[in-house]
């Protein structure tokens, strides 16, 4: 019997491992002492400007959502609506017994005459925008006594023309009588109370060829508390305007010259027409306006900040809130150094004004026989920036 023996194989004797000195180790690069400060101070600053920038995102943001934000599609009146307020309408007066009527148009006569313009009704309406270099918005105050919507008392055209740097205020006469698409032709003035800001600017861009990119609205209880909240404008008043104001329950003790007007008084001032026209009430319109963005502008940044705060819930648009974004992006920093200028439409020279003959008796003050494309033509020149 043979016995199995375990074959071992031979071990290699050990070998102590190499040793590297110290001295040729690679070494970990050190980042230099002014590398790591200048390192830590840009993560600094690009932390706190993105603190910084958060938190003006956010303080606009919080400011944008004050205003009244009305996009839903306007309502319409019926025709029978429309009917029922041409019978209240307060505008019409009784003929006078010494008055030639023979001399006053009737209201037919003019619906015909407007019928005979070609215009651009045909053309459908461009849609809006608050980024090309032309910009319109249309700033609208509205004569409501309670009821839900009425007529636009006041339309101002604010054209910004980014390229030529200038901000246009064109007033719209409100007595013009236009097309009013669906309707009967009619004063401006109704187009609003008919069917909104929708209505009134397609109304503009049938007989003036004007692209409205946005409206804001003020009626005119808001517009005195605006007033108020800038603590008031300076405006310089002739005798019959001091009398017609007192005669108005807004005197005070007003006089003929230069008068500071608080928001009660500036209203009464921005109505007065009875005394020489609607062409001079829209002339004191855009006075108001003016001295209103001077009272502004005169105000300390943070001043001007905090009466953001109390102004923007005045206002009503049928703009997007991202709209008012690009909007103050591209607008506010042109106020300070934009060249501004006005514009009356009608302008002066392009129509007749007077009396017309509206039903059995009654009369009411319009502006008809319109040059509308000689208007057209003075509008597209400030579009122009010219």
């Amino acid at each position: 019997m043979s016995e199995e023996l375990d074959v071992l194989e031979p071990q290699e004797p050990d070998t102590p491992k190499e040793t590297v000195p110290e001295s040729k180790k690679p070494k970990k690069k050190k980042m230099k002492t002014w590398k790591k400060v200048l390192l830590i101070t840009l993560i600094v600053i690009l932390s706190l400007t993105i603190i910084a920038a958060v938190g003006i995102f956010l303080w606009v943001n919080h400011l944008l959502n004050q205003i009244n934000y009305d996009t839903t599609p306007d309502y319409t009146l019926s025709s029978e609506e429309v009917e029922q307020l041409e019978q209240e309408n307060p505008d019409y007066v009784p003929v006078g017994d010494d008055e030639d009527l023979d001399s006053m148009p009737s209201i037919e006569e003019l619906e015909q005459e407007i019928q005979k313009d070609p215009g651009i009704s045909a053309e459908p309406m461009p849609e809006g925008s608050v980024t090309g270099d032309i910009i319109n918005i249309l700033l609208i105050g509205q004569d409501r006594r309670g009821e839900k919507r009425a007529r636009s008392d006041s339309m101002i055209l604010l054209t910004v023309n980014k390229d030529k740097n200038t901000i246009t205020f064109t007033s719209f006469m409100r007595d013009a009588y236009v097309q009013i698409p669906g309707y009967k032709a009619h004063k401006l003035c109704h187009a609003f109370q008919y069917g909104g800001f929708s209505l009134l600017n397609e109304t503009l861009w049938v007989n003036y060829g004007v692209r409205v990119d946005g409206n804001l609205e003020v009626d005119f209880n808001r517009f005195m508390d605006l007033i108020d909240l800038l603590g008031g404008v300076d405006i310089e008043l002739t005798q019959k305007e001091v009398a017609t104001m007192k005669g108005m329950g807004a005197g005070g003790d007003l006089k003929a010259g230069m008068n500071h007007l608080n928001g009660k008084q500036a209203l009464a001032y921005s109505r007065i027409r009875y005394i020489d026209s609607d062409y001079a009430r829209a002339e004191r319109q855009r006075t108001v306006l003016m001295s209103l963005l001077n009272e502004y502008k005169s105000k300390e940044l943070l001043e001007m900040i905090g009466l953001l705060e109390d102004i923007l819930p005045l206002v009503t648009t049928n703009m997007e809130k991202s709209d008012i974004w690009n909007l103050s992006y591209e607008v506010f920093p042109m106020v300070a150094g934009a060249t501004i200028n006005t514009q009356q439409i009608p302008a002066h020279g392009t129509f007749k004004g007077g009396n017309v003959r509206v039903r059995e008796g009654l009369k009411g003050w319009f502006q008809y026989n319109i040059d509308f494309q000689k208007n057209r033509e003075i509008l597209q020149n400030i579009f122009a920036g010219n």
